[in-house]
């Protein structure tokens, strides 16, 4: 099994899930804590963050990290089948200092107003966030997972998804995951992107 295959594993629902060095119960980093002023685990995922609203990305919230954190990163997947996982945004490289990861960030390999933080994209396709655009009344489930990093990967922005998340599964001290369904309407509007094909 692949690096990023097993990623969409590690930690459980609902946030409540652990990555990284975890030996004895002291080493286990339970202290990382991470919010979201935007979705909530017992409800659907706001339209404004799918094909049907404003495709923006969410904001999350860093309330602590274990040492040594070097950095922060987001990656968000779907099941696309019962052994493979898609992935459609991947944020690396978040400051330390930076506690809040703001929604609506610009779709840009590099993000200057996030510290220089990266984002990834998928093959033959555009660097940042893709809103989730499902077919029209089936179904998904979501995974935004967010992680504190022992050190902040060196690849560059705008490399896709696969490439980044091997690189921010190699360096997880941490993680939280955030587990939410979408079911698209059945009618609206017809934009589609890459996550629904």
């Amino acid at each position: 099994m692949r690096r990023r295959d097993v990623l969409a594993t590690v930690a459980g629902a609902t946030a409540v899930g652990v990555a990284g060095c975890a030996g004895s119960e002291a080493e286990t980093p339970r202290a990382f804590r991470v919010s979201s002023p935007a979705i909530d685990p017992d409800e659907q995922l706001p339209a404004r963050f799918t094909c049907t609203g404003e495709g923006v990305s969410p904001p999350f919230v860093v309330e602590s990290a274990p040492e040594p954190t070097a950095g922060f990163a987001v990656t968000a997947s779907f099941n696309q089948g019962p052994i493979t996982d898609r992935t459609f945004w991947t944020l690396w490289n978040v400051p330390t200092d930076r506690d809040r990861i703001p929604a609506a960030l610009p779709s840009e390999p590099v993000v200057e107003s996030l510290g220089g933080a990266r984002q990834g994209r998928p093959e033959g396709g555009e660097a940042g966030y893709i809103p989730p655009c499902p077919p029209r009344g089936e179904p998904f489930t979501y995974r935004f997972q967010v992680y504190a990093l022992s050190e902040r990967p060196s690849v560059e922005g705008g490399t896709t998804h696969d490439t980044a998340s091997e690189a921010i599964g190699n360096a997880v001290l941490a993680s939280r995951r955030f587990s939410v369904g979408y079911t698209r309407p059945s009618s609206g509007p017809s934009a589609e992107t890459a996550s629904d094909r």
